[in-house]
């Protein structure tokens, strides 16, 4: 009777030394430095059971991070150089980090002061949201136009007004009747006959009938959204100044102000690009100090819409940009004043760094240097 159990000598081992199998085919008996040229398939089989006895018993795969990689070098990049509007690496570090240094300067001067600011005896600018306003007084407009008196709310006719009685009956009055207004004051003329007569004075919007809620239409009134420069045959007006960006008003804006009003250059540029000859607003130096000033004021962190406010307005300046460098000014132009000057290229890039360095939007770059290679050297 077999045994049921396999012996020892069958057991299989980890340890013994692996063979390339059993010898089915007949294999030449040949010494083990033969080099010639196989004759059948006995000589074959021969040669290349040694080949194998000679061959590592295990292999390990190269670790592909233990050498590091060297980066191609592409041969365009070598041979292209920037353009030379472009500002240089070294400058935009050295940019970056003195504004940096502002930005602390900026708060540490508005959150360590002794005194809190009071508010103003008067009004220094528009509120927030009166765009047109704030280009008024950029512009260096009077306070009139950019602080007008508030007019008036109308006050709705009471019902018993509206409602009259007769009889004992009501009589329906409609509201947008219009009612009868005061006469009109008589202005004296003379006639052929010497004789003085009265000639009642006539105003087209006077004459006009509206209803009890709808105003007048005024006479003269700004166009395309932005203020019309007032022109006054008897006298000669002085040149308007343009407001600077002065601690005193800084201090009264805060993150989201300054985000509104960058919001709003972006869409003067904007207008200006779209007509740079006789656009309703041209960009000046005084702007563009006030556009470095609020960006001082505005955050680190940044929501997704805050950031593209920040991005859209560096891509304005990268606008103006390429139109200063489309037509450059002739020399035989005058020297315009510091603060009426159109805005500087010098100027454009102080912005864009800005936006790129302190929030991190270094593909800004590429749109600029795209831009750039559009325009050639």
């Amino acid at each position: 009777m077999l045994s049921a159990k396999r012996k020892y000598s069958e057991v299989d081992s980890d340890d013994e030394e692996p063979t390339l199998g059993k010898q089915v085919l007949p294999v030449a008996n040949l010494p083990a430095d033969f080099s010639g040229v196989p004759q059948d398939g006995l000589e074959y089989l021969f040669m290349v059971r040694r080949d194998a006895r000679q061959l590592p018993r295990t292999t390990r795969v190269v670790n592909p991070y233990e050498f590091k990689e060297e980066a191609p070098v592409n041969d365009a990049a070598l041979l292209s150089t920037p353009h030379s509007a472009l500002p240089s690496e070294d400058w935009r570090e050295v940019f970056v980090s003195r504004f940096r240094n502002f930005r602390k300067n900026i708060v540490q001067s508005t959150a360590h002061s002794d005194v809190a600011p009071r508010p103003p005896a008067h009004k220094l600018t528009p509120d927030m949201k009166e765009r047109d306003h704030w280009w008024a007084f950029l512009s260096g407009r009077p306070e009139s136009e950019w602080n007008p008196p508030k007019k008036p709310k109308k006050q709705k006719p009471a019902r018993d007004q509206r409602y009259g009685s007769f009889g004992g009956m009501r009589s329906f009055t409609s509201e947008y009747e219009v009612p009868l207004q005061d006469p009109v004051p008589e202005l004296p003329y003379t006639t052929e006959e010497g004789e003085v007569e009265h000639a009642i004075s006539f105003a087209p919007a006077d004459s006009l009938p509206t209803p009890l809620s709808t105003p007048a239409p005024s006479e003269a009134g700004p166009s395309n959204g932005m203020f019309a420069d007032p022109v006054s045959p008897t006298h000669n007006t002085a040149p308007a100044v343009q407001p600077e960006p002065t601690p005193t008003l800084l201090r009264h804006m805060d993150h989201r102000y300054s985000l509104h009003l960058l919001m709003y250059f972006s869409h003067w540029i904007t207008l200006y690009l779209e007509e740079p000859a006789a656009g309703p607003c041209t960009i000046t130096e005084t702007h563009a100090r006030w556009m470095f000033a609020l960006l001082s004021r505005v955050e680190d962190y940044l929501t997704a819409d805050e950031m593209s406010t920040l991005r859209s307005l560096a891509r304005a300046c990268m606008g103006l940009i390429k139109d200063r460098l489309g037509r450059r000014p002739s020399p035989d132009a005058g020297v315009e004043d510091a603060g009426s000057a159109t805005i500087a290229e010098t100027s454009c890039w102080l912005i864009v760094a800005a936006v790129v360095g302190l929030w991190g939007q270094r593909d800004l770059w590429q749109d600029a240097e795209s831009m750039l290679a559009e325009l050639g050297p």
